[in-house]
């Protein structure tokens, strides 16, 4: 009988039985669709990196300096550069040795870290070594300290096409580095336009750099775009600037309760007056809680004035005019003209000029 029922449970429809090869074929499945699933995922990553280009290596002075020279140079003659009615930046420079003869220069350009956010441990700020030689062409641009970025556009491509280019050619703006629609690319170039316009006034005096500069005002930000940020006004009238793209916009951010700030605003105002502002929009930032004194601080302006209460400058923060008192002047489109002291300095007034013109 035990073996009669046997034969019946074998005969029974729809279940089948796994012998040793089905279950070897399964298994070999298993492992050939997990394998092109983990290449697909590979595959994705390095897609992502090198369309978002991040630089996450550790690389110091040295290693820097022996990858763009092929050696390590001695060091001497650390100074600063600097000149502030044609350059807004300045810049820690030293001249690099070999066998106790100059043979180059370099500079540390750095900028605002774009990426500090996404982390506490990435670094607030983004190091690069400029090294050129003595005729003033660039011999290499590398990133150094450990440093986190990301540009947008291909990492490698963008540096390398710095080696070569010279002075004239970046003061002249017929470098043809490719920068694409990257704040982070474009920032990283103007300042490098910005060095090397400072080692141009140093070997060869401010007489001839200004031949060909024509006097421009370098402002390395200018260019980029600003964070478009949303809130609403002392009358509780949202306020975004996405909206605001097609107009010109001159935003100042001020501390109501500084007298002297207060009357450097007036007197930029009085200087705007003489300018046609019909397709310009002007937001005031208060850096106080009192609503008296926002509307105080906002009485110095056009009467169209949007002025926002920012006592804690969050907003001013974003905008970068958080010292008291600053202004930006942005262009259509969001994109930065300048931005400075909003008082009536040479290249406050010389930029307002330029920016506002017959409107």
């Amino acid at each position: 009988m035990s073996k009669a029922r046997d034969k019946r449970k074998k005969a029974k429809p729809g279940k089948k039985v796994l012998n040793k090869k089905n279950i070897k074929n399964i298994r070999t499945v298993i492992i050939v669709s997990a394998i092109i699933v983990a290449a697909v995922i590979i595959t994705v990553l390095v897609l992502k990196a090198n369309s978002f280009s991040q630089y996450t290596k550790t690389v110091s002075k040295d290693e820097a300096r022996e990858e763009i020279l092929g050696y390590i140079p001695g060091v001497s003659n650390p100074r600063a550069l600097s000149n502030a009615l044609r350059i807004a930046d300045s810049f820690a420079v030293e001249d690099l040795e070999k066998d106790g003869d100059i043979i180059a220069k370099e500079a540390i350009i750095y900028i605002d870290n774009p990426d500090s956010e996404k982390s506490p441990k990435i670094s607030q700020k983004a190091y690069m070594l400029l090294i050129i030689d003595d005729e003033l062409n660039v011999l290499g641009l590398k990133p150094f300290k450990p440093t986190y970025f990301t540009l947008g556009i291909d990492f490698d491509k963008f540096f390398d096409e710095f080696k070569g280019k010279s002075a004239n050619q970046f003061i002249l703006q017929v470098d043809g580095i490719y920068t694409n629609v990257s704040n982070t690319a474009l920032l990283i170039k103007n300042k490098v336009k910005a060095a090397m316009s400072l080692f141009y006034i140093e070997k060869y005096g401010i007489n001839e750099y200004d031949k060909i500069s024509k006097g421009e005002f370098i402002f390395a930000e200018k260019g980029i775009k600003i964070e478009p940020i949303e809130t609403a006004d002392i009358n509780g009238e949202a306020v975004s600037l996405s909206q605001l793209k097609d107009y010109k916009l001159i935003l100042i951010g001020g501390n109501p309760h500084c007298g002297g700030c207060v009357t450097s605003i007036k007197r930029i105002a009085n200087e705007i007056e003489k300018y046609n502002t019909s397709n310009t929009k002007f937001l005031v930032f208060s850096f106080s809680d009192n609503l008296d004194d926002a509307r105080k601080i906002g009485d110095q302006l056009p009467e169209e004035t949007i002025v926002i209460q920012d006592p804690e400058r969050v907003l001013a923060k974003q905008l970068k005019i958080d010292a008291s008192p600053y202004i930006a002047l942005v262009d259509k489109n969001l994109t930065l003209f300048y931005r400075g002291p909003c008082e009536p300095t040479r290249e406050t007034l010389s930029n307002i000029k330029d920016f506002l013109g017959d409107g």
